[in-house]
């Protein structure tokens, strides 16, 4: 090359899908070496994508890398190579292809194909050829897919092992075409040459036993979460020495082949699709395809426990279920139905029906609770109309700090002052006269409180306090001649609740500074978060002690 024509710097783009590809990485860049010397190009960058399917560009690091250095600007070459369009990608849309070339183009770096028998142009017959030479890239994939997927199902057919894992409590096997076995295959294993074929054998004597028992203790009864948790009590690990799960028990229980049967084509996810379940008729099964764990009896029993679960059962059995307990205990509770046959965990009658209220309402059961919760509902509406009487009777003065999602809303003050407004509810008592409920402080323990107290009915405020804050932990019964009340102002109207506020938190800052300790009840953040963490402790302790009562023991290998 003169000095008089410079060589174009240009960038190469390799890939490969496989190790034993035809088109090798050395072949390709040496023919992309043949063509930029003869069309005057110096190669400056490579961008290369090795073991890397060219169906999709997810995980092609080297195309990605290219494309966001040619829409950055970040090169400095003026040209892509590339040997054939199948290189480029074999994209089952061929315009996904023209995409990637299109922002290529609209960069000024224009893609040549150096294999081609085309010029890329833009000539009307070089872009005919092209447009179909991406099309039959594709094409090459789908067929290929074809064969592949014909060749596992007659191996299927044949009992030989189609799928990579084999699961606890099976190894592969290594077997000549004729079924002569050659070695067992570690984890991570694969056969050398394509006449070999692979089986399941019987795995070490300990999963298989613990296979058979896991088998016996699900149909004796036994949840597949109690049974977990047993199987990590004892100290048995699953495969990676990781601990025993819902999930791998569940896989244990429900695939055929511990009773020696071979199933493949469950799913399908063929050209990098998403995987989807296919039909049970399409699905290659061979019985007796390799020696069975558990007999064909037992695995049929286990199937059988699945289909009498309660979550298998139609609306209509499960609330045959709240009926029969209704009968016989006259009233309906997420207790009672705890532990019944044929009944829907509490959780399961709330998926199911929307709430476990309106599940009892289906059986001609009016819930005491749906009463608390309208009840609850009715006050919070009275507790967000006092908040809004007070900032039009207060404009400028008083608002509503929105405290997010979790946390209530409550008022604040125009020097700053926050207060919590606490609703509480009105009981009746025979033996205490008229009392009122006040809930947990939680996170508003350190606002004052504007404490309004419902009337008999509760339908409406009765009494209404200012009060310093209150950090009670556990739910109060308070009456009008509670000291706690009597520490704060009882309002007669609400024009005053101002000034009242004003002057509980002046007492409030004073009695501070005269003792130079925070009020009764404050808390630092380290404070509680130690006794959160003292509490999480006691609980996992009385966890722990509990399951060891319910345990029992399995019998061991």
């Amino acid at each position: 090359m003169t000095s008089e024509n410079p060589a174009v710097p240009a960038a190469q783009y390799v890939r490969v899908s496989t190790e034993r590809q035809e088109y090798s990485l050395d072949f390709q860049f040496a023919e992309i070496a043949k063509y930029a010397q003869q069309h005057g190009f110096v190669i400056s960058q490579t961008y290369c994508d090795e073991a890397r399917s060219g169906l999709v560009i997810d995980r092609r690091t080297g195309l990605s890398r290219l494309l966001r250095d040619v829409t950055t600007h970040e090169h400095s070459y003026k040209a892509v190579l590339v040997y054939d369009v199948s290189r480029w990608g074999r994209f089952q849309d061929p315009d996904e292809a023209a995409y990637y070339e299109f922002v290529c183009k609209g960069a000024g770096i224009p893609v040549h194909y150096c294999a081609e028998h085309f010029s890329n142009d833009g000539q009307l017959p070089n872009l005919i050829l092209k447009a179909l030479k991406r099309v039959m890239a594709g094409e090459y994939s789908r067929e290929l897919s074809d064969k592949v997927f014909g060749g596992m199902v007659r191996l299927a057919r044949n009992g030989f092992r189609a799928g990579s894992q084999p699961g606890y409590g099976y190894r592969r096997m290594l077997v000549s075409s004729d079924g002569t076995p050659k070695a067992q295959l570690a984890p991570g294993e694969r056969k050398s040459t394509s006449n070999e074929r692979v089986v399941l054998v019987l795995g070490p004597s300990n999963e298989v036993h613990w296979v058979q028992e896991i088998y016996r203790l699900f149909i004796s009864g036994r949840t597949i979460q109690s049974i977990a948790g047993e199987l990590n009590r004892q100290g048995v690990p699953f495969l990676g020495n990781r601990e025993w799960g819902h999930q791998a028990l569940w896989r244990i229980l429900r695939n055929p082949k511990y009773k020696g049967t071979a199933v493949y084509n469950r799913t399908t996810s063929k050209l990098m699709a998403l995987q989807k379940p296919t039909p049970e008729s399409e699905w290659i099964v061979v019985p007796e395809a390799f020696a069975p764990i558990v007999d064909v009896q037992t695995f049929e029993a286990a199937q059988q426990v699945f289909r009498n679960r309660p979550w298998n059962l139609s609306n209509e059995q499960v609330l045959d279920a709240l009926r029969s307990i209704l009968k016989t205990q006259g009233m309906l509770s997420s207790g009672l139905i705890k532990g019944v046959p044929g009944s829907l965990s509490t959780d399961g009658y709330r998926r199911r029906f929307g709430s476990l209220t309106k599940a009892f309402q289906l059986v001609g059961y009016d819930s005491p609770r749906k009463r608390t919760v309208q009840s609850r509902q009715q006050i919070q509406g009275l507790r967000r109309e006092l908040m809004q009487r007070l900032v039009q009777m207060f404009p400028g003065e008083v608002s509503i700090l929105a405290r997010g999602p979790i946390r209530r809303n409550c008022l604040k003050l125009k020097n700053g002052i926050r207060v919590a407004v606490r609703a509480c509810l009105c009981v009746n008592r025979a033996t205490k006269g008229q009392t009122w409920i006040m809930q947990p402080a939680g996170i508003e323990e350190r606002l004052l409180v504007l404490m309004a107290m419902m009337n008999t009915g509760n339908t409406d405020f009765e009494t209404v306090y200012v009060l310093p804050p209150i950090a009670n932990r556990f739910t109060l019964r308070l009456s009008l001649d509670s000291k706690l009340l009597r520490s704060g102002m009882r309002l007669s109207g609400l024009s005053s609740f101002c000034e009242a506020v004003r002057s509980i938190s002046r007492k409030r800052k004073a009695k501070i500074g005269r003792s130079g300790s925070k009020p009764k009840g404050w808390l630092s953040r380290e404070a509680r978060a130690s006794i959160a963490a003292s509490q999480r402790i006691r609980w996992e302790m009385w966890r722990d002690k509990k399951g060891e009562r319910r345990s029992t023991s399995l019998p061991q290998p």
